[in-house]
């Protein structure tokens, strides 16, 4: 599997979490959970940006 492909597969992983805490962080109940999962969200869409960026460099 070359370095590429590698980055591509990590930035869909990381995309698919991102989105699943999103989706936590709508259902969540308390003030607290949904920033926390947000937080989690916004960790996950960066580091598949980063993947993104170093598959294409």
């Amino acid at each position: 599997m070359t370095r590429e492909i590698q980055l591509e597969n990590i930035a869909k992983v990381k995309t698919a979490l991102a989105e699943k805490y999103e989706r936590r962080a709508r259902i969540a109940k308390s003030k607290p959970a949904k920033a926390r999962l947000e937080r989690h969200a916004e960790r996950f869409r960066s580091q598949a940006a980063n993947a993104q960026n170093g598959a294409r460099a």
